[in-house]
């Protein structure tokens, strides 16, 4: 076993974990923002309430079911916002300036955010956020 307490398996345990709550959390995010795009709120505004919405159940779901976390919360909320507010930060830069240099459609540039996402998002959250 490894010194940090954790089964060799852990790891691959938690990518399992966190790609099917990665999967959910899609649809929350991508179903609230198109839902809100629809409705005719601006992409800067229907973002926002999306990952809102997201972040709050990629939270719970990924600090109790995850990484079955028991480290200080309120460093651990702290550290998840400020992920987080990156992210919509990044996202919304992409989906500002991607469509008008590559004629991409902003569905397309929001897709492509949210994967690179889940990639640095995992590594933060089992390295630092959930430590």
């Amino acid at each position: 076993m490894p010194t940090d307490g954790k089964p060799k398996n852990g790891i691959v345990r938690q990518l399992f974990s966190y790609g099917g709550v990665s999967a959910m959390q899609t649809f929350v995010e991508f179903g609230v923002f198109a839902v809100l795009q629809l409705a005719g709120l601006p992409f800067r505004l229907a973002n926002a309430v999306a990952v809102f919405c997201s972040g709050s159940f990629n939270y719970v779901m990924n600090r109790n079911v995850t990484f079955k976390s028991s480290s200080n919360y309120a460093r651990s909320i702290a550290m998840f916002v400020a992920m987080y507010c990156w992210n919509l930060l990044f996202s919304n830069l992409m989906m500002a300036w991607i469509p008008g240099l590559l004629g991409w459609p902003t569905m397309a540039v929001k897709i492509v955010t949210m994967g690179m996402q889940a990639v640095w998002g995992f590594l933060l959250c089992r390295y630092v956020i959930f430590k």
